[in-house]
């Protein structure tokens, strides 16, 4: 039986799309890493992070590589955030998930609530329920 071991590091964001002061910022556009479903009109048809990690990428991992579903997600800071909530969200997509110092809690920081408040509008207040995927 041959084993194969697949590792794929996904860019943080897409690239490209022409949205104006997508290039201005490490915490907005091409460098955001911030993996939800952005909800803002200027964001939300092209920054679909979580969309892409749990649907679109492992789809197409499985037209090269069709597995038994055994996978595991893991990041670092923001991206360990976002691999917290996607395996949380999904378990039965995941068998293991890693963290390496996770922004557990971006809401509470001001750098956060102005990148969750950018893409996700007023749902984005903590408390609020629109903010709970998240």
């Amino acid at each position: 039986m041959v084993i194969i071991r697949l590792v794929v590091g996904p860019d943080t964001s897409p690239r490209g799309c022409n949205i104006e002061g997508e290039e201005d910022s490490r915490e907005f556009g091409s460098s955001a890493s911030f993996y939800f479903d952005a909800t803002e009109e200027k964001w939300k048809n092209n920054y679909k992070m979580y969309s892409y990690v749990t649907k679109e990428l492992p789809s197409l991992i499985n037209q090269e590589f069709p597995n038994n579903g055994k996978c595991g997600i893991s990041g670092h800071s923001m991206g360990g955030h976002g691999a917290l909530i996607i395996a949380l969200r999904n378990p039965e997509k995941y068998a293991s998930v890693s963290a390496f110092a996770p922004n557990t809690n971006p809401s509470a920081g001001i750098i956060g609530q102005m990148v969750l408040t950018g893409y996700l509008g007023s749902i984005a207040v903590p408390g609020q329920t629109g903010m709970q995927p998240y």
